[in-house]
């Protein structure tokens, strides 16, 4: 099976126990959205497997939050706290799903795109029963750009939020219309963080790797990417 359908079955647990209400408070976001966001057939089976589901959850104050936590308790997620988990991190069965705040302030990390990313999700049809709400594609990039300053080590070929960040340029063409048709301060941000990217000396080999070594789609992502760099003021 395809890492993008064992996704969407992951994604289709996490919606089905959360149930129709606490689903519409929250978006869905990270790496198991990423083949969602696609609209290339080749692209779609080269997405990542990742063994997580996150999600970003809107709450006024850290006791609002633990108010959430006690919730999801009665909906079958547990506390199990992995060496490796963060904060964040609960347990429905094996699936690790993370509850990330939309402020920042409420778990003392977070990520500036969050609250927007929130706020602008969508209703995606996962099945014909289920629906859920999904960060916009220009949100996914601002999201993923962000968190890779924050861990990514300068080193985009390490990277996976790099590697969904290339997948999404490869895989969708409608992202640069996305991109620069939002408001001024996003299109800035994505556009100098691209920037950086493009003249560090490690990006080639993660274009290298998304692409699979096909010199037309490396080609394409590159004036892809050349596209909304040109935007950085």
């Amino acid at each position: 099976m395809m890492n993008i359908n064992i996704h969407r079955e992951m994604l289709k647990q996490v919606a089905d126990a959360l149930g129709p209400e606490l689903s519409k408070k929250v978006a869905f976001v990270g790496g198991c959205t990423t083949g969602l966001m696609l609209t290339d057939d080749f692209t779609k089976e080269q997405v990542r497997h990742t063994d997580d589901v996150d999600l970003i959850v809107h709450v006024l104050s850290y006791p609002s939050y633990l108010t959430l936590k006690q919730e999801l308790k009665k909906r079958g997620f547990k506390e199990v706290m992995e060496h490796d988990d963060p904060i964040c991190a609960m347990r429905l069965g094996e699936l690790r799903v993370d509850f990330m705040p939309d402020k920042e302030d409420i778990l003392n990390f977070g990520n500036r795109w969050y609250q927007l990313a929130w706020e602008t999700a969508t209703d995606y049809p996962l099945t014909k029963e289920t629906t859920i709400r999904l960060v916009k594609p220009v949100y996914f990039v601002a999201t993923k750009l962000q968190a890779y300053l924050g861990r990514g080590n300068n080193d985009p070929l390490a990277s996976r939020d790099i590697e969904d960040l290339l997948n999404i340029f490869d895989g969708r063409k409608e992202i640069i219309a996305e991109i620069l048709e939002s408001n001024h301060e996003l299109v800035q941000f994505i556009a100098e963080q691209i920037s950086g990217l493009l003249v560090n000396a490690s990006f080639a080999y993660a274009v290298q790797s998304a692409s699979l070594n096909d010199s037309a789609r490396e080609e394409l992502i590159y004036k892809r990417l050349e596209q909304i760099a040109k935007a950085a003021e």
